[in-house]
């Protein structure tokens, strides 16, 4: 019986343990030079276990095509996958062969027999929810500033407007350069001060119902800020 349990255990032990399979899942973004002109894609992918699915969005010159993700291999951090694509009505196969580090996907590209090319695909990190209504209070050199600033989100394209109130005069300005990278936010919004124009950059971190900012204002004076997000029943 000891003979037994000693063989079954040097079997136990001589089979690999399967390696965790990086995370992959969501949305990943590559541009590149190819023979064909520049590429810009969306991978869209979907991880089970060791299965990889999903989508591979093209966009050449403007134009868009979508293409099924085949043959979805992940294992540890090696990642392959094949699509196929339309050209001049004939398919060819694109197959994808890469390694993860963390937000990056470090690929070799191989198109049919006719070129290979090295690109990178780095993570496309989910905008933090602040549509909607925020409200801060802060001193500055012109006195003390209420402001509420009404964001609007399209992908990670941020507009709106912001309200400042400086001694119960109240003024509205669109907010330009908005963008939001996961929970990163920046914008710049032009104000009126003694009849001239003066740039007001923010950038700052989305925390749940805080963003902390900083200001720049003319590029000179820098102001520490935090805008809390106006709830509903709030807001109305």
């Amino acid at each position: 019986m000891k003979t037994v349990a000693i063989i079954l255990t040097a079997l136990t032990l001589a089979v690999p343990c399967s390696l965790n399979a990086a995370d992959v899942a969501g949305k990943w973004k590559s541009e590149f030079d190819t023979q064909i002109g520049h590429l810009k894609y969306i991978y869209e992918f979907k991880a089970d276990g060791e299965k990889l699915t999903g989508k591979a969005i093209r966009e050449r010159e403007g134009q868009k095509t979508e293409s099924e993700i085949r043959e979805g291999k992940l294992s540890g951090d090696d990642i392959s996958f094949a699509e196929l694509v339309k050209f001049q009505d004939q398919e060819i196969r694109i197959d994808y062969k890469g390694k993860v580090a963390g937000d990056e996907i470090k690929f070799t590209r191989k198109v049919g027999d006719f070129a290979t090319t090295e690109i990178v695909a780095k993570r496309e990190k989910e905008a933090a929810a602040i549509a909607g209504q925020w409200q801060a209070e802060f001193d500055t050199q012109v006195g003390k500033q209420k402001y509420i600033y009404e964001f609007k989100l399209d992908g990670d394209k941020l507009t709106g407007k912001a309200i400042g109130d400086i001694a119960g005069e109240k003024s509205a300005t669109e907010i330009k350069e908005g963008k939001v990278n996961g929970a990163e936010i920046s914008f710049v919004e032009t104000v009126k001060f003694q009849g001239q124009d003066v740039r007001v950059e923010y950038k700052g971190k989305v925390a749940g119902d805080e963003i902390k900012f900083t200001r720049t204002v003319d590029q000179t004076i820098k102001e520490e800020l935090v805008a809390k997000r106006v709830k509903e029943s709030n807001a109305k």
